[in-house]
Protein backbone atom coordinates (compact mmCIF):
# COMPACT_ATOMS: atom_id res chain seq x y z
CA UNK A 1 0.00 0.00 0.00
CA UNK A 2 1.35 3.14 -0.38
CA UNK A 3 0.62 6.14 2.10
CA UNK A 4 0.50 9.74 2.07
CA UNK A 5 1.31 12.04 4.57
CA UNK A 6 -1.43 14.21 5.76
CA UNK A 7 -0.61 16.15 8.95
CA UNK A 8 2.72 16.02 10.18
CA UNK A 9 2.38 16.65 14.29
CA UNK A 10 5.65 18.86 14.40
CA UNK A 11 4.29 21.46 11.68
CA UNK A 12 0.81 20.63 12.09
CA UNK A 13 0.32 20.81 15.79
CA UNK A 14 -1.06 17.76 17.98
CA UNK A 15 -3.82 18.59 17.09
CA UNK A 16 -4.52 19.92 13.46
CA UNK A 17 -8.21 19.41 13.43
CA UNK A 18 -10.99 20.44 15.21
CA UNK A 19 -13.03 17.86 16.92
CA UNK A 20 -16.28 16.50 14.23
CA UNK A 21 -15.18 18.85 11.24
CA UNK A 22 -14.36 17.86 8.01
CA UNK A 23 -12.31 19.57 5.72
CA UNK A 24 -11.72 18.19 1.65
CA UNK A 25 -8.15 16.99 0.90
CA UNK A 26 -6.31 16.42 -2.14
CA UNK A 27 -4.68 13.36 -2.20
CA UNK A 28 -3.06 11.89 -4.95
CA UNK A 29 -4.91 14.12 -7.57
CA UNK A 30 -7.78 12.88 -5.67
CA UNK A 31 -10.31 14.51 -3.85
CA UNK A 32 -10.90 13.00 -0.39
CA UNK A 33 -13.05 14.41 2.86
CA UNK A 34 -11.42 13.83 5.75
CA UNK A 35 -13.13 14.22 9.33
CA UNK A 36 -12.11 13.94 12.46
CA UNK A 37 -14.09 12.29 15.44
CA UNK A 38 -13.22 11.52 18.83
CA UNK A 39 -11.78 7.82 17.95
CA UNK A 40 -9.72 9.23 15.04
CA UNK A 41 -9.55 10.42 11.68
CA UNK A 42 -11.93 9.10 8.80
CA UNK A 43 -12.25 9.64 5.05
CA UNK A 44 -14.27 9.24 2.22
CA UNK A 45 -15.18 10.44 -1.20
CA UNK A 46 -15.16 14.30 -1.19
CA UNK A 47 -18.27 13.89 -3.88
CA UNK A 48 -21.70 13.31 -2.42
CA UNK A 49 -23.44 10.39 -5.16
CA UNK A 50 -26.72 12.72 -5.12
CA UNK A 51 -26.17 15.43 -6.57
CA UNK A 52 -22.30 15.35 -6.46
CA UNK A 53 -21.69 17.87 -3.72
CA UNK A 54 -18.36 18.55 -1.97
CA UNK A 55 -18.87 16.65 1.05
CA UNK A 56 -15.62 18.18 2.70
CA UNK A 57 -17.32 22.03 2.54
CA UNK A 58 -19.98 20.08 4.55
CA UNK A 59 -20.44 19.80 8.20
CA UNK A 60 -19.83 16.91 10.63
CA UNK A 61 -23.00 15.53 13.23
CA UNK A 62 -21.79 14.20 16.91
CA UNK A 63 -22.98 11.42 15.50
CA UNK A 64 -20.16 10.87 13.07
CA UNK A 65 -21.80 11.60 9.61
CA UNK A 66 -20.97 14.25 7.33
CA UNK A 67 -23.40 16.11 5.88
CA UNK A 68 -23.86 16.98 2.26
CA UNK A 69 -23.96 21.20 1.85
CA UNK A 70 -26.16 20.91 -0.72
CA UNK A 71 -29.37 19.09 -0.32
CA UNK A 72 -28.58 17.39 3.60
CA UNK A 73 -27.67 14.06 2.65
CA UNK A 74 -25.80 12.31 5.03
CA UNK A 75 -23.37 9.75 5.24
CA UNK A 76 -21.58 7.97 8.15
CA UNK A 77 -17.58 8.43 8.23
CA UNK A 78 -16.70 5.37 9.57
CA UNK A 79 -18.47 3.23 7.29
CA UNK A 80 -19.57 5.38 4.07
CA UNK A 81 -23.22 4.53 4.50
CA UNK A 82 -25.78 6.68 3.80
CA UNK A 83 -29.30 7.28 5.42
CA UNK A 84 -31.83 4.37 4.82
CA UNK A 85 -33.86 6.62 2.87
CA UNK A 86 -31.20 7.57 1.03
CA UNK A 87 -29.96 4.05 -0.58
CA UNK A 88 -26.84 4.86 -1.33
CA UNK A 89 -22.83 5.11 0.03
CA UNK A 90 -19.57 7.02 0.14
CA UNK A 91 -16.10 5.31 -0.63
CA UNK A 92 -14.35 5.28 2.35
CA UNK A 93 -10.70 5.29 2.72
CA UNK A 94 -8.05 3.47 5.41
CA UNK A 95 -6.48 6.64 7.61
CA UNK A 96 -3.85 5.64 10.57
CA UNK A 97 -2.77 8.07 13.24
CA UNK A 98 0.95 7.42 13.84
CA UNK A 99 3.64 9.05 16.43
CA UNK A 100 4.29 11.24 13.19
CA UNK A 101 0.85 12.70 12.01
CA UNK A 102 -1.90 11.24 10.23
CA UNK A 103 -1.58 9.12 7.41
CA UNK A 104 -4.09 7.89 4.65
CA UNK A 105 -4.35 5.26 1.50
CA UNK A 106 -6.47 5.40 -1.25
CA UNK A 107 -5.75 1.62 -1.95
CA UNK A 108 -9.24 -0.20 -1.10
CA UNK A 109 -9.76 -2.05 1.91
CA UNK A 110 -8.64 -5.71 2.10
CA UNK A 111 -11.32 -8.54 0.99
CA UNK A 112 -12.26 -9.82 4.37
CA UNK A 113 -12.72 -6.51 5.51
CA UNK A 114 -15.36 -5.16 3.25
CA UNK A 115 -18.07 -3.02 4.57
CA UNK A 116 -21.48 -4.81 4.61
CA UNK A 117 -23.06 -2.12 1.91
CA UNK A 118 -20.04 -2.67 -0.67
CA UNK A 119 -21.00 -6.69 -0.63
CA UNK A 120 -24.96 -5.54 -1.86
CA UNK A 121 -23.97 -2.55 -3.82
CA UNK A 122 -20.62 -3.67 -5.80
CA UNK A 123 -16.76 -3.76 -4.97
Amino acid sequence: MKWYKIYDFVMDGAEPQALYSVRTVEVSKTLVCLGRLPDGYFAVSDKCPHASGRLGLGECTHEGKVVCPHHRYKYDMKTGSGNPEQGDYVETYIVETRNDGVWITLDKQKENNIPWWKSLFGK
